[in-house]
């Protein structure tokens, strides 16, 4: 994990300075930059990342910029993906998504925690006990989400074997052993080592919620939990479905959209822990103040 993270704040630095060197050749029309070549990134964080000593031999090689030493990197390849540039939001807004994105308990902050997001499109399968009206209001939910946030796409398949997202009753086969004993409505998620969610099971309990608009609301309520492993909260009005209260009045809010929109944004380094997430932020910004640069991300996978 610890060679990951290091991995991330050299690619970070270099994009930052691969960024600016492309854009004075671009402006300077007098030549282009390859994906490979030289690169430089400050002297604090060569110093850290490669934890040698420089040489006279790379002192000579030194550049210098708003107040800052920069060493050469030779021959360093960007990888190949796709290049997005730091998306900004305010204190406000991030002190919000960080409640709901980090999954905090009891309201303490654990720098470790990480965020989760679904890379592989979700594939609903619906077991033939659900309700076909309620089925049919939930897949208007669902279908609000899947075209208002680009990266999240969301359908519907026959066929279990084909599906990663399995919704069914507490009455019905258990598709999923490890909730055979729960006594309320839940869901469990499976990830990878990039925080990637990959497989959800929702259980829906009936025993406990009698009708089907209550079991409607706990279809979309758990649903939308299980895109990031989200924690409510009750910061939001009773009425925005991210609330940590009931309401038959729930509807997805313009803001809510945009927690999503932003936690399914390339403009941020996706499945990192809390601690990378603030740091990333805190450089992105002090980057933008001092150059009027804004860091880009390079997403490869």
């Amino acid at each position: 994990m610890k060679n990951v993270i290091i991995n991330k704040k050299l690619l970070l630095a270099i994009i930052f300075f691969f960024s600016i060197l492309t854009h004075q050749a671009q402006h300077k029309a007098k030549h282009k930059l390859n994906r490979s070549g030289v690169v430089y990134i400050s002297i604090k964080q060569y110093k850290r990342i490669y934890n040698k000593v420089l040489t006279k031999s790379d002192s000579l090689n030194f550049k210098f910029r708003n107040n800052d030493t920069l060493v050469k990197v030779q021959n360093y390849k960007v990888p190949k993906g796709i290049s997005v540039p730091y998306e900004y939001k305010d204190s406000s807004f991030l002190s919000l998504y960080k409640k709901v994105a980090f999954n905090h308990k009891n309201d303490s902050i654990d720098k470790k925690t990480t965020m989760k997001y679904w890379k592989k499109p979700i594939k609903i399968y619906f077991s033939k006990s659900i309700n076909k009206k309620t089925k049919k209001e939930f897949l208007k939910f669902t279908q609000q989400i899947s075209e208002k946030v680009d990266s999240l796409n969301i359908s519907v398949v026959k066929k279990v074997e084909e599906s990663n997202y399995i919704i069914y009753y507490n009455n019905d086969f258990e598709y999923e052993s490890r909730m055979e004993n729960y006594k309320y409505t839940d869901y469990y998620l499976h990830w990878n080592k990039k925080n990637q969610l990959y497989r959800c099971s929702l259980k829906i309990n009936i025993d406990n919620n009698f009708n089907e608009k209550q079991r409607l609301y706990k279809l979309k309520d758990f649903f939308l939990r299980s895109l990031g492993r989200f924690k409510f909260t009750n910061d939001f009005n009773c009425e925005s479905f991210f609330s940590d209260c009931y309401s038959d009045q729930k509807k997805l809010s313009a803001f809510d959209f945009e927690l999503l929109k932003y936690h399914y944004s390339y403009g941020i380094c996706k499945g990192t822990t809390l601690e990378i997430f603030e740091n990333q932020h805190n450089n992105s910004k002090k980057t933008y103040k001092k150059t009027g640069h804004r860091i880009r991300f390079i997403h490869t996978d």
